[in-house]
């Protein structure tokens, strides 16, 4: 039974409760107060020495989502435990929308990666690969770039895809299964289509063949068969290399995006979320992206990128939908609000 409702939320999730709850009992110890069962008082006065901590450079060391996930954790320690939830109490609820409304401010977003702004990117690693690491890392970073633009894909899903999950298709190019999503709790999945692309820079079919032909080599002969094939193989960038894709399905549940350490070597391991932010974020700074840019860069770029360039190319909300899972149209508004807001918008008649 313990197992079966451990599965009822992600080891994410799992992990982010039982750090909040820790903070909790920490800072009862050292108020010499009991964390079990808490009273309403008690956590409003929590909740109000934490709301007030600064970090060094002035900011509020938290936020308000923060502080009312501390609440949600309390409270589902307490409702497990069989005791009275103290966060339900009209007293925390206040002191919650009293923190919200005196810290008032726009929600942080993450600046979408353009078609055209990928290609920069994608362009610069490719012109700047020369020893056998750089190629290594530069074939995984194009296809992850490429792949999670074209598929409008987060970073948790990127990260998830296994060999198995991507099925070459001779007319349509990629079918993608998503297993699970952000959305998608229950795992019931989805696919998307990632067709071949008009430019072979920015095919992110050629770009997973050219990853998939490394990371194969690499699984059946190792370092030395990677080396080899990196040497003699003629990558000319120029010309479309996606049609018949190799079959190979050795391993099939290995992951399709992995670690790759500084000297080339591809990990066995899972590349992470954080993983992906930093590659981005570099990978944008050595293309020329100014310092500002980059700070406002992260792995949700990509996904923000497929619905703005698909906003300005004139693509209507349900197909845009189609591609990114959202069930809710008012989300892909608000990127057209954010990042493409003279698409379908009057302002633009009034002859000024």
């Amino acid at each position: 039974m313990r197992r079966l409702r451990e599965k009822a939320s992600s080891d994410n999730t799992r992990a982010a409760h039982a750090a909040d709850w820790d903070k909790f009992v920490r800072w009862c110890e050292r108020s010499g107060n009991t964390p079990l069962p808490a009273s309403p008082e008690l956590l409003g006065w929590y909740l109000t020495e934490k709301s007030g901590e600064l970090r060094p450079d002035g900011r509020w060391a938290y936020a308000p989502s923060t502080l009312a996930r501390w609440v949600a954790t309390i409270n589902k320690v307490h409702a497990l435990a069989g005791l009275p939830v103290p966060g339900r109490n009209e007293t925390v609820r206040d002191l919650l929308r009293g923190i919200r409304r005196s810290r008032a401010t726009p929600a942080a977003r993450r600046t979408p990666l353009l078609t055209e702004d990928v290609r920069a990117i994608v362009g610069t690693m490719r012109a700047t690969a020369t020893g056998f690491a750089d190629r290594v890392a530069e074939r995984r970073d194009s296809a992850l770039l490429l792949m999670g633009l074209a598929g409008a894909l987060r970073r948790s899903e990127l990260c998830a895809i296994a060999v198995s999950d991507v099925v070459a298709h001779r007319s349509d190019g990629l079918y993608v299964t998503i297993r699970r999503s952000k959305t998608d709790r229950d795992a019931h999945g989805r696919v998307v289509t990632l067709p071949y692309g008009r430019d072979p820079q920015t095919c992110p079919v050629c770009a997973y063949r050219r990853w998939r032909e490394v990371l194969d080599v690499w699984d059946d002969g190792g370092r030395a068969a990677a080396v080899s094939l990196l040497e003699d193989a003629a990558d000319e960038l120029g010309d479309h290399h996606c049609r018949g894709l190799a079959s190979n399905t050795a391993g099939p549940d290995r992951s399709l995006f992995r670690p790759v350490h500084r000297t080339g070597s591809i990990g066995s391991g899972v590349l992470t979320g954080q993983s992906v932010h930093s590659m981005i974020q570099r990978r944008a700074r050595q293309a020329g992206f100014s310092p500002e840019l980059v700070a406002t860069l992260g792995g949700h770029s990509l996904r923000a990128g497929f619905v703005t360039q698909a906003v300005r190319n004139g693509a209507t909300t349900q197909t845009i939908m189609t591609q990114t899972g959202h069930a809710d149209e008012r989300m892909v508004a608000l990127y057209s609000r954010h990042h493409a807001g003279l698409v379908g918008n009057a302002v633009t008649e009034l002859g000024l």
